[in-house]
């Protein structure tokens, strides 16, 4: 078994070595997630799992079944790659046209789990200026950044599903799921907006329960109203949110989750963003016989760097021989 660390911009090279044509499982469950094949100048991305096969392959890790992925871990994949978009996604944008005709100053304040979902990098539907970022969203993403798991934890999951106890062994004194997404997915989405946003810093701090961080995101919006001639616009895709903003008076837009499945379209860039971000958030993935971990002993503090490991495949020396030239074509500036 032979296995090299790589970057998300190394993952076009492992997918090319399969010749397009791949499927991607959860080894740890041992499901099949989707199939995708080369299409036009893209991917055909068809689904292949569903909500009960989750749910039913978490059950055997009893107490610690929540640490585990379900169906809508994998949608928050999808959504935050790209590949699907809000039910809803073209009305806001007709209705952003309307706000923008408006003779009062509009921003569009983000709601924590849009920041899961990275709206503003996949949507392209704002401008960085148009944006406001709270003090309580960034805080509810940085209490959960460095919860690790225990050697006892690990113990407990390997012990669980033995057939998958070299995948777990992996996660040791690593990020638990909840961490991940939020090091991987939102944190890298705050950062991309922090220094272009209007940053809503009051004093508040983040409370464990959800439902108070949401009330004073609101409030917050709220007074920023009163104190400036603007029209702030909360987004997010959770409807006790939108009721909060009923109750306070906030104009809102509530998004509508995507619907599934359905074969998807997708852009190589886009396709080869869910395959990065299926590993960092489930923690491992498999590309038909590669092994691709987002987590794993000796990451250290990259968020890009992935284990790329070969089971019972001895070509693994003739894709590690393409990633060694793709990387001296990028050290040279040559786009392969």
């Amino acid at each position: 078994m032979s296995e090299m660390v790589i970057t998300s911009q190394e993952i076009p090279a492992l997918i090319n070595f399969f010749g397009g044509e791949v499927t991607v499982s959860y080894p740890i469950y041992g499901i099949r997630l989707l199939e995708a094949r080369p299409r036009g100048t893209g991917y055909q991305i068809s689904i292949l799992s569903n909500p009960d096969e989750f749910y039913a392959a978490s059950l055997r890790f009893g107490e610690h079944a929540m640490e585990m992925p379900f169906f809508s871990d994998f949608e928050e994949c999808l959504l935050a790659s790209g590949v699907t978009t809000y039910a809803n996604m073209e009305e806001f944008r007709e209705k952003a046209k309307v706000y923008r005709g408006l003779k009062k100053e509009i921003s569009f304040g983000l709601d924590t789990n849009l920041m899961y979902h990275r709206f503003f990098t996949t949507s392209r539907a704002l401008r960085p200026d148009e944006v406001i970022l709270t003090g309580i969203v960034r805080q509810e993403i940085e209490y959960v950044l460095n919860h690790k798991y225990s050697a006892r934890f690990i113990a407990e999951l390997r012990e669980s599903a033995p057939e998958a106890s070299w995948y777990i062994a992996e996660f040791e004194n690593r990020r638990k799921k909840k961490s991940r997404k939020a090091a991987y997915l939102a944190m890298p989405e705050y950062k991309a907006l922090r220094d272009r946003a209007l940053l809503l810093e009051e004093g508040e701090k983040a409370v464990h329960a959800t439902r108070e961080n949401d009330q004073m995101i609101v409030e917050a919006l709220r007074r920023f109203e009163e104190k400036r001639f603007g029209l702030p616009v909360l987004l997010t895709a959770d409807g006790a949110m939108a009721d909060l903003c009923d109750a306070e008076g906030v104009e809102y837009f509530l998004f509508r989750a995507p619907y599934h499945p359905r074969p998807h379209h997708a852009s190589p860039e886009t396709f080869f963003r869910l395959i990065a971000h299926l590993a960092l958030s489930f923690g491992v993935v498999t590309i038909d016989s590669a092994v691709l971990f987002g987590e794993f002993g000796g990451k250290g503090d990259d968020p890009d760097a992935f284990r790329l490991t070969f089971i019972g495949d001895d070509r693994y020396t003739e894709c590690e021989r393409d990633i060694e030239v793709c990387r001296k074509l990028s050290a040279l500036g040559i786009r392969r």
